[in-house]
């Protein structure tokens, strides 16, 4: 057996919004279990590891995606 450690929330938003979709509010929220204000938080910290993460507007709501890997993504 395996002993690998479950990704932080943190490591799992910064998987998501590396997708090549990328990822809506809704969708984290519904995945990470938090609040949109949290999620948008979060994100301003990945940009500040050097995750450059961009956000477009779409009929579904604001999609954000990473446009470039950071340089580390610290467990919290």
């Amino acid at each position: 057996m395996t002993n690998t450690k479950p990704l932080s929330k943190r490591a799992q938003l910064a998987k998501m919004v590396g997708r090549k979709s990328g990822a809506t509010v809704e969708t984290l929220r519904q995945q990470l279990g938090w609040q949109p204000h949290t999620i948008r938080a979060e994100i301003s910290r990945l940009r500040k590891t050097g995750l450059v993460v961009t956000c477009t507007a779409a009929a579904k709501g604001s999609v954000y995606k990473a446009q470039s890997q950071p340089v580390a993504v610290e467990e919290a």
